[in-house]
């Protein structure tokens, strides 16, 4: 969908033709495409660069910079490192994380360490931060809530951004007996918003049917997720979605925005129906969402 200019700058009226717009979509598929998002033109390929001259080091070197429970999950997820929740064997992917970290728990002896290597990355991380709370708004409105709704419960969020890479080599790497390289899956996170260098990206419509997602010029992926879903009680769909096995090296952006840790989200009473029953039960996104990370990446 086309946005009118940058969320922070939009007019009443814009705010209730883009919620109008927002709403009907996640009602019915839950993912749609984002034109003029405020992103700077050429700051994702400045990314890109930052991506491919990391993966181009040595494992050795990577790994120094491994994501752990010690360093709140940020930094480098080794090839093989993460576990499948839909198969025995290994997701064929490396991947890298930055973003923000939580006094909650043991913080990482230094962030800027972890981060060193991506200062375009972090740059475009403020851009999309921006533009998933504008989504929110126009969610929010939507459901009848305030527009500030979801910000607003929020706390301090730790918000990431994935830096993926995806190697023609990796399913044979791993010895992975599926045809994908990332399994089906719904993301922990409010909203996910990607980008992709090439294609590989699939998303499953409401009948079932896998989509491929193609690699559109200019534009932002984006698809809700479990917390949205939940709050509002599935009257507005997560998407799920998975990466096909990539004939040539993949790369892709994936931004996942997110509360702080700890607040627990339920479906809201305002937005179950008389004589309906919560679809979903609660889920702490500080405890229920590190015990999944726990189950998923291997020492």
């Amino acid at each position: 969908m086309e946005l009118p200019g940058h969320p922070a700058g939009w007019t009443s009226k814009e705010r209730e033709a883009v919620a109008d717009a927002i709403g009907g979509i996640c009602r019915r598929e839950g993912y749609f495409f984002v034109h003029h998002h405020g992103v700077p033109a050429g700051l994702v390929t400045e990314v890109y660069a930052e991506m491919r001259r990391f993966y181009q080091l040595p494992v050795e070197e990577k790994s120094k910079y491994d994501a752990t429970e010690e360093s709140q999950f940020l930094g480098y997820r080794g090839l093989g490192r993460e576990r499948s929740r839909t198969h025995s064997g290994a997701e064929a992917c490396e991947q890298y994380r930055i973003g923000n970290v939580t006094d909650d728990l043991a913080m990482p002896d230094s962030v800027d360490f972890y981060h060193q290597h991506f200062p375009k990355s972090l740059e475009l991380f403020g851009h999309l931060t921006q533009l998933g709370n504008g989504i929110l708004a126009a969610c929010a409105l939507d459901l009848g809530l305030d527009e500030d709704f979801f910000t607003g419960n929020l706390g301090a969020p730790l918000h990431r951004l994935g830096l993926n890479f995806y190697g023609a080599s990796h399913l044979t790497r791993v010895g992975s007996t599926v045809n994908y390289a990332m399994s089906p899956h719904v993301d922990l996170s409010l909203l996910t918003i990607i980008d992709q260098d090439e294609p590989g990206l699939d998303v499953r419509d409401p009948d079932g049917t896998w989509l491929q997602v193609p690699v559109v010029e200019g534009a932002l992926f984006v698809f809700l997720a479990d917390y949205v879903q939940r709050w509002s009680n599935g009257l507005h769909r997560a998407a799920p979605h998975r990466v096909s096995a990539v004939c040539r090296d993949r790369m892709s952006i994936q931004y996942k925005h997110r509360p702080d840790y700890g607040v627990v989200i339920a479906p809201l009473d305002t937005l179950i129906g008389p004589g309906d029953l919560p679809k979903y039960g609660p889920l702490d996104t500080g405890s229920d969402y590190v015990a999944v990370l726990r189950s998923i990446l291997s020492r």
